[in-house]
């Protein structure tokens, strides 16, 4: 029972991240994908068992915006999750696709109207802000999967919409606000998978890729990726919070981001390489954390 009180709304980021590395290395050997994602669906049933039993203490998490934000990679992880079930249950799988999104739906609205429109607050705008607008996207990256890419795409242009408005907002926060909370620093790495999530969900979703808009994106993904990974360096030694799993799922989509650029360009051997050390890079962030995830629910 302590177990499941004591587990945090944050750890859906580390579920997200096991999802999608999954992914990401289904190529070396597909049941890499269905292990990691099995470790992933454990912490999905953590967090459902949280809602049914500790009802009062997700109702106090959602006063604050970051748990609130932070909780949208929950539906996020739901939308991944159907393509998984998709080969074994098509019916069903489409059925969970169809919930991760109107939940992310509700999110974004909850969200909006009580910490933008009835109390915003600039120190409290941190990267999260973007599982919350910009994670919806992954709407499109999921949509192949359904062959619904038509409705993809719509919601890739409302996360890119969404990240155009946003992006300057945190950026302000940072340059104006730079008292940061050590619970709260980990966000920051959040930053890599802006641009990144946004490459993916437009190489999922779009009825014809431009080259020129892709490289420009995935440019800036890089620059994302140095400041976001020079920032972890900074940070992997705090004292753990649940707010480390911000360090998984952004460097594992921006290997997934590298990927489906190799995939659509022609073979490079710059590219293959960025891929091979962003690989290994995510492999072990994603490890890291879940080792400090594993000494903090056991205490």
């Amino acid at each position: 029972m302590n177990i499941i009180k004591n587990t945090p709304i944050p750890i859906a980021g580390l579920m997200l991240a096991l999802l999608s590395l999954g992914n990401l290395l289904q190529d070396i050997h597909p049941y890499l994908r269905y292990l990691l994602g099995t470790f992933g669906v454990l912490i999905l049933i953590l967090i459902v068992l949280k809602v049914i039993v500790c009802p009062q203490d997700i109702k106090n998490d959602f006063k604050n915006p970051v748990i609130v934000s932070s909780s949208g990679t929950f539906s996020m992880s739901l939308m991944l999750l159907s393509t998984y079930l998709l080969q074994f249950m098509p019916s069903i799988a489409y059925a969970i696709w169809i919930i991760g999104i109107a939940l992310h739906i509700m999110l974004i609205i909850y969200f909006t109207y009580h910490f933008i429109i009835s109390e915003f607050d600039i120190s409290t705008v941190y990267p999260s802000y973007w599982i919350v607008f910009v994670g919806i996207t992954m709407a499109a990256i999921t949509s192949q999967a359904h062959e619904v890419q038509e409705i993809g795409f719509i919601f890739f242009i409302i996360g890119f919409i969404a990240m155009t408005i946003t992006l300057p907002l945190v950026i302000y926060r940072y340059v104006t606000c730079s008292e940061i909370p050590d619970m709260n620093k980990p966000l920051i790495c959040i930053f890599t998978a802006l641009i990144s999530i946004l490459i993916v969900g437009y190489l999922n979703s779009s009825p014809s890729i431009s080259i020129e808009f892709l490289i420009g994106l995935y440019l800036i993904a890089c620059i994302f990726y140095i400041f976001a990974f020079y920032k972890f360096i900074e940070y992997r030694n705090l004292d753990f919070y649940p707010s480390f799993a911000a360090f998984t799922f952004p460097f594992v989509i921006s290997a997934l981001a590298t990927k489906g650029i190799l995939k659509t360009v022609s073979p490079n051997i710059l590219l293959n390489g960025i891929l091979t050390i962003e690989t290994a890079i995510a492999i072990l962030i994603v490890l890291y954390v879940s080792v400090k995830y594993l000494k903090f629910l056991k205490k």
